[in-house]
């Protein structure tokens, strides 16, 4: 510096008649030339830091300092060279300036991305309360198939047609297929079929063996309306009659098929009276429409298919003695579906009848298959006499869907299928 005798005031001089370098270009010009460089539209732009304009006053001011040094030092031939650079340092920190409003424009870019990935662990979180929900369902479902008898809710829009059809233990199963009402109406259109009409359409139709069941029906003959009474025309060559057995399952199925008529009398075609093997003339089967006073227990065919199955060789005079007769089977197709260690009374109060048990019991320590089939046993079995049952001193008060504290409904039919 003693060199070149450059004084301060001469060195303000010429600081001071340097032109002042400008970038006139706007914010937005210079934005759209950063997105139109292919060198940042390759990938996404790191983000950047925001530095506030008294960084950036600090760094400028530091930067002519250290300037000004080294046009102490340089020749006099460097001196635009080195404006150039503040220069260029000024622009860089306009461009600064504009990252950094790049980078407030994309601030709420982020946000949306934070506001989405919250939306994500609302919506996981919904799913989850969904999955668990669906799960409970299905587990209620699952019990819920237990049950295997057709009640008034299974039956809306849905048309009822019962028969019996014959197990390969030789066991006659009542079973209820819901037949979806849009079919009837094709069927039948307005009319509404009578328990005849409906087994004349869709006997043929249903594939017993695949159900597990023999291959018995269609019936073989004919049959009529009498009245409230039908008649069975049968052929000369028929094996309903082969042994006692085949004539118990011949009565069996026509008292589970039709319902609606008071009794079934049996003719030759030339309109005779029947005449059976063993037992000569076939005496008219009395229909009881469902009315059958007897125990309905649990049996499992061949194929481990669990269905409820009135015993109508065992009928009783009065529904305490058939609700009593719960806790033994009478056979081995029977099961028992009272635990042993599980007592009883039955009284009758204001016409339902009350299942008392002598200590409170908790369904929920039973296999709810065993819970299931107790249930269904004591229901039906009353429903054969024509009462509601109740059941009192049980631990829950509901159990899958079941109100325990009142009369329990009656169903519709035994052992539902739905019409495929």
């Amino acid at each position: 510096m003693s060199n070149n005798k450059w004084s301060e005031q001469k060195i303000d001089q010429l600081l001071s008649q340097v032109p002042k370098q400008k970038d006139t270009r706007s914010k937005a010009e210079v934005l759209k030339r950063l997105q139109q460089d292919s060198r940042l539209a390759e990938g996404k732009l790191k983000k950047r830091k925001i530095w506030l304009p008294p960084a950036v006053a600090v760094a400028a001011l530091i930067t002519l300092t250290l300037l000004g040094a080294t046009l102490l030092n340089q020749p006099n031939s460097e001196l635009q060279n080195a404006f150039d650079s503040s220069a260029e340092t000024e622009s860089s920190a306009d461009m600064d300036r504009v990252t950094s409003e790049e980078s407030k424009m994309s601030i709420p870019e982020e946000a949306t991305d934070e506001s989405a990935e919250g939306s994500a662990i609302i919506n996981s979180t919904s799913d989850k309360e969904t999955s668990e929900t669906e799960m409970a369902k299905s587990a209620e479902a699952q019990v819920e198939s237990l049950l295997t008898s057709a009640y008034s809710s299974d039956v809306e829009n849905h048309t009822v047609f019962k028969i019996g059809l014959v197990s390969q233990d030789a066991l006659v199963v009542p079973v209820t297929f819901l037949i979806p009402n849009d079919q009837i109406q094709q069927d039948f259109g307005n009319q509404t079929p009578n328990t005849l009409q409906l087994y004349e359409k869709y006997a043929a139709d249903i594939n017993e063996e695949d159900l597990g069941f023999t291959d018995y029906h269609p019936y073989k003959g004919t049959f009529e309306i009498d009245q409230d009474q039908l008649v069975h025309r049968l052929p000369k060559e028929h094996d309903y009659d082969l042994a006692s057995a085949a004539l118990y399952s011949y009565d069996l199925s026509l008292q589970f098929t039709f319902e609606g008529f008071t009794q079934i009398n049996h003719q030759n075609e030339d309109g005779s009276q029947a005449e059976f093997d063993q037992i000569g003339q076939k005496t008219p089967t009395v229909l009881t429409n469902g009315l059958y006073k007897t125990v309905v227990y649990p049996y499992t065919d061949p194929s481990g298919q669990v269905y409820m199955v009135p015993s109508l060789s065992e009928p009783y005079n009065n529904v305490m003695d058939a609700l009593v007769a719960l806790k033994t089977s009478p056979n081995d197709f029977f099961a028992n579906v009272v635990p042993m260690s599980v007592t009883y009374t039955v009284e009758e109060i204001q016409g339902i009848y009350h299942i008392k048990f002598s200590e409170p019991l908790e369904l929920n320590s039973l296999s709810q298959e065993q819970t299931a089939q107790m249930i269904e046993s004591f229901v039906l079995t009353g429903a054969t006499f024509d009462v509601q049952i109740q059941l009192d001193n049980v631990v829950e008060e509901q159990w899958n869907g079941i109100n325990l504290t009142q009369p329990m409904e009656q169903p519709v039919g035994l052992n539902k299928y739905s019409w495929q």
